[in-house]
């Protein structure tokens, strides 16, 4: 066992020294084929719908950033961030609709910044009916440093026919008021959740049906670099089965008032971590079938993801470096009293140095979190195949894209192979999955290259 200086000083790097970390996003591409993995980058998220107001068609944006991914800077007795962002609705052959609204941040410390919740924003873009990209850049302006996403939406212009459109959440998070929610990234047990959408040409008398269903998915570590490679229809590959769920809610209620545009409001469970579909009918009088439907994917992650916090959440990433014994050991202790003893132990009889150990503890979960904002799909991040190599290897040099998915290019230098291969398995073209699935092409070859990154972290090194 490890003096005990150096056991208190770890668990405190373990436990609060995470505070400290940077968020993680892609920076800009190097060129239509080149990007890089960069630390320190943003991680946001964007949603877009179209709706009517007041007869006139439009687009909806959402927009989410974690308060966590941005930088906060002292001012006199206080830390401030600013978000800068730039949001624009773009139509082939028409000028460009834009915004650039700017949030500023005041919090007491750097750590009540990092928890303080995620900022969010809405803008209404009034646009004729067409097919829009929408697309939004979000700088931290203190970080310097930037991030985009970008969405597809189509207006479609009202008929006189029943059409349900612009379906999206909406919740209250604390104490404040009931905000809309990214769809894309929903905290877990949201109060007053409700599904929001709009009725046109809604017939008299009509129902409301509200179904919420949660599907099968991967929820397991990625496997070792040497492994076998998961086949394209396994549940490792897809990330959910789209053919098994578990109903939740079916709701059914009166429409409201009967009116050329009407709001509808369908309560809907708070849900735990998972991907569910969220689907809203509209049923006429007399007939058995809708008259017309919209649904949507919905991706929940548990309340202060992408954040490495709690004990029990140091433990499960360390299947990447712990044996299968010492994996077995930290599992059986979690809920426990016992286990800051053996999460101590794991890394207390190889690390003897306490300015080793608090750096070592503190790049893992830096990279964790990370891993977190960059790769999550339908679980965390730091899961998934990308979230590994990251986690082990560090940002690659350079990533390549292909026609299929990624090459990362860490050339001879450093701990990882000179290239690894990912190709998307889920999340294509025409796939409505709200993230893509990466797999790694996985070869016995890496085996000694896997197992060195394995002992570099185990003795302190990090590659």
């Amino acid at each position: 066992m490890w003096p005990g200086r150096l056991r208190d000083a770890l668990v405190v790097v373990a436990l609060l020294g995470v505070a400290g970390c940077t968020g993680s996003g892609r920076v800009a591409d190097l060129d239509q084929q080149q990007r890089a993995y960069r630390a320190g980058g943003l991680g946001f998220a964007l949603d877009a719908v179209a709706s009517v107001r007041d007869d006139t068609t439009g687009v909806d944006v959402y927009l989410s950033v974690p308060s966590g991914s941005l930088v906060f800077r002292a001012r006199s007795g206080d830390y401030e961030a600013i978000a800068r962002w730039t949001v624009t609705v773009e139509q082939e052959g028409r000028a460009p609709r834009s915004a650039d609204p700017i949030d500023t941040l005041r919090v007491a410390s750097p750590e009540a910044g990092r928890t303080r919740g995620p900022v969010r924003r809405t803008l209404r873009f009034d646009v004729p009916p067409g097919r829009y990209a929408v697309r939004a850049v979000l700088e931290d302006a203190i970080g310097e440093r930037t991030a985009e996403q970008r969405a597809q939406v189509e207006v479609v212009a009202p008929t006189g026919q029943p059409t349900l459109g612009g379906l999206r959440l909406e919740g209250r998070l604390g104490e404040g008021p009931v905000t809309p929610l990214v769809a894309s990234s929903l905290p877990a047990g949201v109060d007053s959740l409700q599904a929001v959408a709009q009725a046109l040409a809604a017939p008299d008398s009509s129902v409301v049906v509200a179904t919420v269903v949660r599907f099968r998915t991967d929820t397991t570590a990625s496997t070792a670099l040497s492994a076998f490679t998961p086949s394209d229809v396994s549940l490792a590959a897809t990330g959910i089965d789209m053919g098994r769920v578990d109903t939740v809610q079916v709701v059914r209620q009166p429409l409201a008032a009967p009116a050329e545009a009407v709001r509808i409001e369908a309560p809907v469970p708070p849900l735990g971590p998972g991907v569910y579909r969220l689907r809203l009918a509209l049923v006429a009088p007399g007939t058995p079938e809708p008259v017309t439907e919209a649904d949507r994917l919905v991706v929940v992650r548990r309340r202060d993801y992408p954040l490495v916090t709690r004990l029990g959440d140091l433990v499960p990433p360390l299947v990447y470096l712990a044996e299968a014994d010492e994996m077995a050991r930290l599992r059986e202790a979690v809920g426990t009293p016992r286990l800051q003893a053996v999460f101590d132990r794991f890394w207390g009889e190889r690390l003897d140095d306490r300015r080793v150990a608090a750096a070592t503890v503190r790049a893992f979960y830096e990279r964790v979190e990370e891993a977190n904002r960059l790769f999550a799909t339908q679980k965390e991040g730091w899961k998934t195949d990308p979230g590994q190599v990251y986690v082990l290897f560090g940002p690659p040099a350079y990533v390549e894209a292909t026609p299929r998915g990624e090459v990362w290019h860490y050339g001879i230098r450093g701990a990882a192979p000179p290239s690894l291969t990912f190709r998307r398995t889920a999340g294509g073209p025409g796939d409505r999955r709200p993230f893509q699935v990466l797999t790694l092409v996985r070869d016995r070859s890496f085996h000694e290259t896997w197992r060195r990154a394995r002992r570099m972290w185990r003795t302190g090194q990090v590659p």
